[in-house]
């Protein structure tokens, strides 16, 4: 292959990085629909951080090209030489500043800061949102039929324990949830000893994550054995589980105008489903909302996946868990 010739090899890398991006959206290839409170903030750090990356690659990658083709060596062996450039009129002030090393450098690292600054800056809100329990606290009491009257309600917990190579969830009895919203004030103690302390008649669940709409959710994350990641891809959150560590997470599913809801009881199969579409009531695989790990784990990895039930509302998650409760004391034969 000539030496000019690679140069057409990595202008046709990069037109096709371009083209991939372009159709991207339409053939499945780019990000799940969000379906948390903070998706769209964090959608837009990823733009952000998309065209500015995007800007410099192409940036530099035509460089590369245009200077691969001018300056190719020749079949004769002999190198090429550099002579004084000649630049068009407009071009004249990037020419001067670039013959001068130290204001190269200068920009070379001013412009980095200067981007790095900004994200660093746009990001800490939707960090504080994402992570800080002030932020994710119950707003609309009238969600909560148990603690309207009361003005105050306290968030949904569940307990994820990761496994080689399964998600096991736990969550509060149907009479522990109940008294939980009911009497916010009475049971902070025992809604505060959740994550750490599990209870006799916890209800506990092989990869089905279950939540409602609208109604924030605090997940305790822990792991058995090897490091993991829990990833929520269409509710964009991902933690690391370590060994050793308890790590609490936050997200939000959006409320009843965005329909975020998924599942649906089916009399046929005696269970919930998952994946239907809230405006068709027909299986979508847009609504399909997976747990991948995200962190290599060992051989069986790649079947490590769970999914998120997305309740329409908090009655409808209470009559899953009571069924869920029941198959489980039958299960175990605590009855």
């Amino acid at each position: 292959m000539g030496n000019k010739a690679w140069s057409i090899v990595f202008g046709v890398v990069m037109l096709a990085c371009f083209v991939g991006f372009a159709i991207s959206p339409f053939v499945g290839w780019w990000r799940p629909e969000g379906r948390s409170t903070h998706s769209d903030d964090v959608d837009f750090l990823f733009d952000v951080i998309l065209y500015i990356t995007a800007f410099f690659f192409v940036l530099t990658e035509a460089i590369l090209v245009a200077f691969m083709w001018k300056y190719a060596g020749t079949g004769d062996m002999k190198h090429p030489v550099s002579e004084k450039a000649e630049f068009p009129g407009m071009m004249k002030p990037l020419a001067n500043l670039l013959h001068d090393q130290h204001r190269v450098e200068l920009a070379w690292t001013f412009i980095p800061a200067v981007i790095l600054l900004y994200i660093a800056f746009a990001q800490v809100e939707t960090w504080a949102n994402i992570k800080y329990a002030s932020r994710n606290q119950v707003e609309d009491l009238s969600k909560n039929p148990y603690a309207a009257a009361t003005g105050k309600a306290l968030h949904h917990q569940i307990a994820v324990s990761a496994r080689q190579f399964e998600w096991r969830m736990r969550y509060p009895s149907s009479a522990r949830l109940k008294k939980w919203l009911a009497e916010p004030g009475e049971s902070k103690s025992d809604h505060r000893s959740f994550g750490k302390v599990p209870q006799a008649d916890d209800v506990l669940v092989v990869n089905e994550l279950h939540v409602w709409q609208g109604y924030p959710v605090n997940v305790h994350l822990s792991t058995r054995d090897v490091i993991h990641s829990f990833n929520l891809p269409n509710f964009r959150v991902k933690q690391d589980a370590l060994p050793g560590k308890l790590i609490p997470l936050w997200f939000t599913p959006k409320g009843s105008k965005d329909k975020s809801h998924n599942c649906v009881w089916d009399q046929t199969k005696n269970r919930y489903v998952d994946g239907i579409n809230p405006d068709t009531g027909k299986h979508d695989p847009a609504f399909i909302y997976d747990i991948p790990c995200a962190e290599l784990c060992g051989w069986g990895h790649y079947r490590m996946i769970g999914r998120v039930f997305v309740h329409k509302d908090q009655a409808q998650f209470q009559d899953w868990l009571a069924k869920a409760e029941s198959y489980h004391r039958q299960r175990t034969g605590d009855r």
